[in-house]
């Protein structure tokens, strides 16, 4: 049994440790430097993820990333520096499918060998390896840009993960662009902000026109750049589509100020419904390739799948019969499929199951300060129920973009109003945000049409009695539903049980306890800070593990 090192060096930098075939610890960068979607590997992360596994860098085995950037201009006893077997030490490297070199690392007076793999494998091997699955397909889609690293169909079985081939999806792509387009903002930090738009539009006949031409793979279009540059295949593309759905030059994008107007929010909804039929089209493609030995599971992966209408459409039109993600679906998670990867297919380390707890609260611990008083679980059910918002902060921090129950904000999900004070007094963000329902699991399908487990905040339910609960159901009786299990998360679940003793409702509002443009909280610290900036009149109680202030 081995110790891998995971390490993914773009936008969502993070850092990973399988220790003996578990997942001991993972962290995203921008959870450390404060720095949405933060990219480069720091002292500080390697050391944050060694730390909290026991481990030193020279008690590392193995070394495995998906690729690698380093900025030339920064000092080089901050970053690893990466030698190219030829001697050569590159400022971008990312191979199609495999490499290896050797990682210096300054700071800590070490070398390793290097070994890199595929980014959308490393994708897959997130979401297999932390699945109950021993045979599964694994389908990844992101927005990576380059056809032939942007998608990828591949397999688990036995512990083992391989390719199959690339489909050349770029839909994620497409999905981007609109979402840049449209005014709402980066489509590294913004595409689920679209996401909550588009079930306030219509869907344009024009997006169900073109259809079938988003459904065909890039490597079969016409429409290429005009010197025929592959790289960039998608953008010529984009443009088109986007000018015949939005009625606009192909060239012209709107402006923020008209980015929630009504024509703004049918193309949103034209996007989406595009999305989700490319991806339930490709899906069922993945199927017939695999049904011979996919035992009817499927394991999705990439930024794109952070999609929770898409997940949905793909769980209920398409034969697999179960469907698993890992919470970190962005390129934060393929630093853990990495580790994963190396641990298992290179070191062949055997696969150790994990449970919900040890896939998402990967974090490390900290010390709280002993402020206020001792924690009262009824106490703060009663705060909630009687209108008052909630930080809520315990244990090891989440792995991904979602709070599920560390990192979160609290708050009454009967209360009609209580999404729009969230949204612009607390959060400050886009007033059409949607929130989660975190839901006792055993009274999931008495509130919402949903069956099985959605751990993750990963899938789309309608919501079966939405007058009772408005603040979490989206405009169209939908909610991206958390389901909670005590054995995950006994703190939690027991707030939640509380505030239904109290209303009879086993649902609380649940969002991530963060400012809108701001990573979630990882510190102590944080917390403190986030509450003491925060309006007393609304957010009234912290919670620090054990202990509780009151306003």
């Amino acid at each position: 049994m081995g110790n891998v090192l995971g390490l993914g060096f773009g936008h969502d930098a993070a850092a990973a440790v399988v220790k003996d075939g578990k997942l001991s610890c993972a962290v995203a960068k921008e959870r450390l430097d404060r720095k949405k979607k933060s990219s480069g590997i720091s002292r500080e992360l390697i050391d944050y993820v060694l730390d909290a596994s026991d481990l030193r860098l020279d008690q590392i085995d193995l070394i495995i990333t998906w690729g690698y950037t380093r900025d030339p201009k920064h000092d080089d006893s901050q970053y690893p520096i990466l030698v190219l077997d030829d001697g050569s030490k590159p400022d971008f490297f990312m191979p199609p499918e495999y490499g290896e070199g050797t990682f210096l690392f300054p700071q800590h007076g070490v070398e390793k060998p290097a070994v890199f793999i595929n980014h959308q494998l490393a994708h897959c091997a997130a979401a297999y390896y932390t699945s109950p699955f021993e045979q599964a397909a694994c389908f990844s889609v992101d927005a990576s840009g380059q056809p032939a690293i942007t998608s990828l169909f591949a397999f688990g079985h036995a512990g083992h993960t391989g390719s199959l081939f690339c489909p050349g999806v770029m839909v994620g792509c497409t999905y981007g662009h609109f979402t840049e387009w449209l005014g709402l903002g980066s489509q590294v930090t913004k595409a689920g902000t679209l996401m909550g738009l588009a079930p306030y539009g219509t869907v344009k006949p024009a997006a169900r026109e073109l259809l079938g031409l988003f459904k065909e793979s890039v490597f079969n279009r016409s429409i290429l750049p005009a010197q025929g540059i592959m790289q960039y295949a998608h953008l010529p593309f984009d443009r088109l589509v986007w000018g015949q759905i939005a009625d606009v030059p192909p060239y012209l994008a709107f402006d923020k100020t008209v980015s929630d107007t009504p024509r703004a929010m049918d193309i949103a909804a034209s996007i989406q419904f595009v999305f989700e039929e490319v991806m339930v089209h490709w899906a069922n493609v993945l199927w017939e390739h695999t049904k011979v030995y996919n035992d009817g599971n499927l394991c999705l992966s990439g930024g794109s799948f952070l999609n929770c209408d898409a997940n949905s459409a793909i769980l209920t039109r398409t034969p697999f019969r179960k469907v698993h993600l890992f919470p970190g679906c962005s390129d934060d998670g393929a630093a853990v499929g990495a580790a994963f990867w190396g641990a298992h297919v290179r070191l062949r380390d055997p696969r150790i199951p994990h449970s919900g707890a040890e896939i998402v609260y990967t974090g490390r611990s900290y010390p709280a300060p002993r402020l206020g008083e001792p924690l009262d679980i009824d106490v703060v059910a009663r705060c909630i129920a009687e209108g008052g918002i909630v930080a809520w902060y315990q244990g090891r921090s989440e792995f991904g973009p979602r709070a599920l129950g560390n990192r979160s904000i609290l708050a009454d999900p009967r209360r009609a109003d209580m999404r729009h004070v969230i949204n612009t007094r607390v959060k400050r963000r886009e007033w059409f945000r949607p929130f989660a329902p975190a839901v006792l699991y055993e009274r999931t399908r008495d509130w919402f049409d949903f069956e099985g487990e959605s751990k993750y905040m990963l899938f789309k339910a309608q919501v079966k009695r939405p007058h009772e609960i408005p603040a979490v159901t989206h405009v169209d009786n939908s909610a991206r539903v958390q389901t909670v299990i005590r054995a995950d998360n006994p703190r939690y679940y027991d707030l939640i049980a509380a505030f239904e003793r109290l209303t009879g409702v086993p649902v609380l509002l649940n969002t991530s306890l963060n400012v809108n443009e701001e990573p979630l909280c990882e510190t102590p610290e944080d917390a403190i800070r986030f509450f003491e900036r925060a309006d007393p009149a609304l957010v009234r109680i912290l919670v620090l593990e054990d202990r509780m202030v009151r306003r």
